[in-house]
């Protein structure tokens, strides 16, 4: 607040750089000795009152013409705000297409690139032999899931995945984690392989692919228009058969493995783990 000699001001405003600005001003007449105009008269006093709104208007059309050019100025800022976002993307961290140890715990290992990752683990589960007089192996639990590996906080989307898959024999648990690690192998054969265009937001900022990404079906695409606009003879040559979609591929292997899949047992209590 700021104290005038015939009036006070409360002043508030708020500046977010390039998407908002907001300025208010409130003026208060407190205690102001009114008897020389009042001696003017009513007409005089009415006629200074339009000449004060003039100016008013005057000086509020100079602030909204000020918050125009801001417009303009913050538009600017939020373009370029956009640009760094995009070059401040840090790099997806992954493992080189190797399987290793998932952070400091040796339960669980895994493999990504670029684009996917990959955990599993298999769990013993114990029980007490009382001839034995100690602890033996009584099942194994199968975990695994298949994620993207976004650069983007909150894009990694799981993709499939098995929850403690039950195993009385440790060979079939062996086995049966292999075949998933055999069934996603292709996904793991280079470092940077096509995005899934279903999934394309999940590797942009603003709408523009990251560096060193691609978009699965991308050429094929450019290619087919291409082909399109070939004919003989005035007949359309036909354009390539399409090919099916990395996650097309995926949710048939889901399928043939939920088919595939044994009567499950119940399970004991659930444990989680956070990725």
């Amino acid at each position: 607040m700021e104290e005038n000699k015939d009036y006070r001001v409360h002043r508030s405003g708020d500046l977010s750089e390039g998407y908002k600005l907001q300025v208010e001003h409130a003026v208060s007449c407190e205690n102001i000795d009114i008897s020389p105009l009042i001696a003017q008269g009513a007409e005089t006093i009415q006629a200074m009152r339009q000449d004060s709104i003039e100016g008013e208007k005057k000086a509020y059309d100079i602030v909204v013409a000020a918050a125009k050019q801001w417009e303009q100025q913050a538009a600017t800022t939020q373009r370029l705000d956009r640009a760094l976002a995009y070059l401040r993307t840090p790099e997806v961290k992954h493992t080189g297409n190797s399987w290793q140890p998932f952070s400091n715990n040796n339960d669980w290992m895994e493999i990504s690139n670029r684009v996917y990752k990959m955990f599993c683990r298999i769990r013993e589960e114990t029980r007490y032999d009382r001839a034995a007089g100690r602890s033996v192996p009584a099942a194994w639990y199968v975990t695994w899931d298949l994620y993207l590996n976004s650069p983007r906080e909150g894009y990694s989307i799981h993709l499939a995945g098995q929850d403690k898959k039950r195993y009385t024999d440790k060979a079939a648990a062996v086995k049966y984690l292999d075949g998933r690690k055999k069934a996603y192998s292709h996904l793991f054969a280079e470092i940077s392989p096509p995005v899934p265009k279903e999934h394309e937001n999940c590797f942009t900022v603003y709408g523009v692919l990251l560096p060193g990404y691609s978009v699965e079906g991308r050429e094929q695409e450019k290619a087919g228009h291409t082909t399109a606009g070939i004919s003989e003879g005035g007949i359309s040559a036909p354009g390539k058969e399409e090919k099916p979609s990395v996650l097309g591929k995926l949710s048939a292997a889901r399928e043939q493995e939920k088919a595939a899949a044994e009567p499950k047992a119940p399970t004991k209590k659930k444990e989680d783990m956070q990725i």
